[in-house]
């Protein structure tokens, strides 16, 4: 029934949670994700995640992404552009090199990230970064390798970075080092460096964090100026000098509930350099890692996933994982009219809220929960970008964008 209703909240309805009204469970119907991130293991040549479960569980933490992500990435195929072209520079995740992928097609709402290993150096654990290119062609076709789509303030040349606000990925790099002795539970931190936590903070690089320009806009002074940011950390937080990460000083933040890291535990923050470990748990994205997605210009909506310790006459509670950049309503009725239900506003915190009715009826009653950005979107009139002719109105021109990645994450702290 979660999967039913979280399909409706993605279709722009809210998410409804009726208690007292369903009796029995309707079947899940699934739901697709919003994005997907898609790993080419093209050049992992030496096998190196063929052994054991390296795989599978780099899938796993991609689709901890993928849930929450709900951006629309359009297709980029120069053949859906009469006279185009493109050519992706890479990283080689296995050599370090750059490699160059000619036309290549990414798919709609797909990210396609290469998959190695490879000697990393000192402590360094993991390396990631995103694609540049060079192309050919209409402003149509610029437009969509900078934006695909909808995410406009993304559309922007080099020679106006400053504007940018948004992030819009198409394809990237990520790098193990392989003399690191991995930890591979899912589970908890034990011996080693755990995997689950690399893969987390590497993918985090890959989805712009410390690399991309509307991060880059975003520091003054060595501090992060995000408005999500603000919120999650109290304080605006100090970044990294080089800007790749949050610095190493910010404290703890309640945890994104993910890989048995209960949410709302303080754990340490995941996008500093150096990871480190609290109490047994894996290293997960907390709310301020999720707040800088937010401020770089993705849509992260979080599942609701409400819970009911106590339902009934004698006491009804209503439980929900927050997210500190998110709002959220109970609304109360005993007639399915929402128009004059009782209603209770929160404000998330990353913590796990609750609610307690304190009259809850003795006849049938219903509850609805919604939740929606905070702060809600703000009306953003942003300057029209200088290109945006038709083809017939246009000229062929050239552009060139350099790959930017983190040069290395000292994932093995602990």
């Amino acid at each position: 029934m979660a999967r039913i209703f979280n399909r409706l909240r993605k279709q722009g309805l809210g998410t409804l949670r009726a208690l007292r009204f369903f009796s029995g469970c309707l079947p899940a119907l699934g739901c697709a994700s919003a994005i997907t991130i898609e790993f080419d293991y093209t050049y992992d040549t030496n096998d190196w995640f063929e052994v054991g479960e390296r795989k599978a569980i780099l899938e796993q933490v991609a689709s901890l992404y993928e849930t929450i992500l709900t951006d629309t990435l359009l297709r980029i195929d120069p053949a859906d552009f009469p006279g185009s072209t493109w050519t992706v520079s890479v990283r080689n995740p296995q050599t370090g090199n750059t490699v160059s992928l000619p036309n290549f097609v990414v798919p709609d709402d797909t990210i396609v990230v290469f998959a190695g290993a490879r000697e990393l150096g000192g402590t360094v654990r993991g390396q990631a970064g995103n694609a540049g290119w060079s192309g050919s062609g209409f402003s149509s076709w610029f437009s969509r390798i900078r934006a695909r789509g909808g995410n406009p303030g993304a559309d922007y040349s080099s020679a106006d970075a400053e504007l940018i606000t948004d992030y819009a990925p198409h394809v990237g790099f990520l790098s193990f080092d392989i003399t690191t002795d991995y930890n591979y539970s899912t589970t908890q931190n034990l011996s080693g460096t755990d995997y689950v936590s690399v893969a987390l903070h590497e993918l985090g690089h890959v989805l712009g964090i410390g690399i991309c320009d509307s991060w880059d806009n975003l520091i003054n002074s060595g501090q992060f100026t995000g408005p999500a940011s603000l919120r999650a950390a109290g304080v605006m937080p100090a970044v990294q000098s080089g800007n790749g990460h949050f610095d190493q000083s910010v404290t703890n933040k309640p945890a994104f509930g993910s890989f048995a890291t209960p949410h709302g535990s303080s754990t340490p923050v995941l996008m500093r350099p150096s990871l480190t470990t609290s109490g047994g748990l894996l290293t997960v994205l907390t709310d301020l890692d999720l707040a800088a997605l937010v401020d770089i210009g993705w849509q992260v909506e979080p599942p609701l996933g409400p819970t009911y310790p106590s339902l009934g006459p004698a006491g009804t509670q209503i439980n929900w994982p927050s997210s500190s950049f998110r709002s959220y309503v109970v609304e109360k009725s005993t007639d399915l009219d929402f128009g004059s239900a009782t209603t209770v506003a929160f404000d998330g915190d990353g913590s796990v809220q609750s609610w307690t009715d304190p009259s809850p009826p003795s006849g049938r009653c219903f509850y609805r929960m919604t939740d929606t950005a905070y702060p809600a979107p703000a009306a953003v009139t942003l300057p029209a970008p200088a290109m945006l002719a038709a083809a017939g109105d246009d000229e062929i021109r050239t552009e060139t964008v350099a790959p930017r990645w983190v040069e290395g994450c000292e994932c093995g702290g602990h």
